[in-house]
């Protein structure tokens, strides 16, 4: 190959972009085989990204820390509809520890990234239980299916160019052109964490059950307890080292007034901050699954508050996240600004099969209390929602008469 002048070779690396190290260095893009194309890559311009309805954190974790191993790698993604901006990255071969520093150097540097999906193998699990104090939104996600198969699920995206990277520059955005070389001589290259950090952020922000949940979300919601309202509470109990998270709904406005998610550690605290809640919103009914803590709910019942139990079929269980979908789409319902919360509500997908629900409900678990309290409550339009409230109240009084 004839020498080149420096100045010459950065004009063709800018012009030719992800496919310089091709025509230089012979690193070939495969088309025939690869499962991404060449001509699906979109780019978009940093300084005119639209605003985005959801941004999250996709992170990728490598089982150990070798000159040969996977890399880790964090990204972060927004979606404005049915587009979807691959934001920022980061790569690095880390142990756990430089992990730890990673993934909070990137919370700190996008506070607006709601979630922080891990794929929940040995390292992302231990990744979210011990940074889930710390930063918010820490989900670990069970993946299905081969790596090749997970890719596949979320083509359509890419083939209709629905999909956006920023573009390729020597600073902030000086990984894309490897990242580009690495989509699309997968699943045949040399690594495949960027790709697989890729296809869990779509895979995660393609059909999600909420899509409209933040335009329930009320900013100024005032969290006390009001004259003459029912209140139902959900509560989800737990075990060390896992969290409990409980609820409190006002069935007359229809809105979620109080909202918590504690470590569950030591058990017994459980039953005193459900019971303060019930007492502090007018003896409020306590919903509970009736197969998760038998236990607890006898000591709460014992502690003089009204238990729902609620049995946790398969048809209720479906019917029950659907029913929440429709009163949100409808704005039927209002939310809190709480940061968990809307964590797991903003990638909680619409599931095709009833295993793939629980599964997502075992990583998602706070999203079980808000269509557990309101899974009798019908999705209706706004003018005839007082009317209905008060129908359900009668009800819920006549149940516990």
């Amino acid at each position: 190959m004839p020498a080149h002048h420096k100045g010459v070779l950065d004009e063709e690396r800018r012009a030719l972009g992800p496919w310089f190290a091709q025509e230089y260095f012979g690193e070939f893009i495969q088309e025939e085989g690869s499962i991404f194309k060449e001509g699906w890559v979109e780019f978009c311009d940093s300084a005119s990204l639209p605003y985005t309805d959801v941004i999250i954190q996709s992170w990728d974790t490598a089982g150990t820390k070798s000159a040969s191993s996977d890399y880790v790698v964090g990204q972060v993604w927004g979606r404005v509809g049915a587009d979807f901006y691959l934001l920022d990255q980061v790569r690095g071969r880390w142990d756990f520890d430089e992990a730890v520093q990673a993934i909070e150097a990137m919370a700190s540097k996008w506070p607006q990234s709601s979630s922080k999906i891990i794929e929940a193998q040995p390292l992302g699990a231990a990744l979210c239980s011990h940074l889930k104090h710390k930063i918010s939104g820490m989900i670990p996600i069970h993946v299905k299916g081969s790596k090749q198969q997970r890719a596949l699920n979320c083509l359509p995206v890419w083939q209709s160019k629905n999909v956006y990277l920023p573009k390729p520059d020597y600073g902030e955005y000086s990984w894309v052109d490897e990242y580009v070389q690495e989509l699309t001589n997968f699943p045949s290259g040399e690594h495949d964490d960027q790709v697989d950090a890729t296809t869990l952020a779509l895979n995660q922000l393609q059909g999600p059950l909420y899509p409209d949940a933040r335009e329930c979300v009320d900013e100024n919601m005032n969290s006390q307890s009001l004259p003459g309202h029912s209140y139902v509470i959900g509560w989800i109990p737990a075990r060390p080292p896992d969290e409990f998270t409980v609820l409190v709904f006002d069935l007359l406005d229809y809105k979620v007034v109080d909202f918590e998610r504690c470590p569950a550690e030591p058990t017994e605290n459980q039953i005193p901050v459900v019971r303060g809640l019930s007492r502090a919103y007018n003896g409020a009914v306590v919903r509970a699954f009736d197969d998760l803590d038998e236990a607890m709910l006898n000591e709460l019942e014992m502690e003089g508050v009204l238990v729902e139990r609620v049995k946790s079929t398969r048809k209720k269980l479906v019917a029950a996240y659907e029913n929440l979908a429709s009163l949100i789409r409808r704005r039927n319902v209002t939310l809190p600004p709480h940061p968990k919360l809307l964590a797991e509500v903003d990638v909680f997908k619409s599931a095709s099969t009833f295993d793939e629900a629980r599964l997502q409900l075992a990583d998602c678990p706070a999203v079980r209390d808000p269509f557990h309290v309101s899974r009798d409550i019908r999705p209706q339009p706004e003018s005839c929602r007082v009317l209905s409230s008060k129908v359900h109240l009668l009800q819920l009084r006549s149940y516990f008469r």
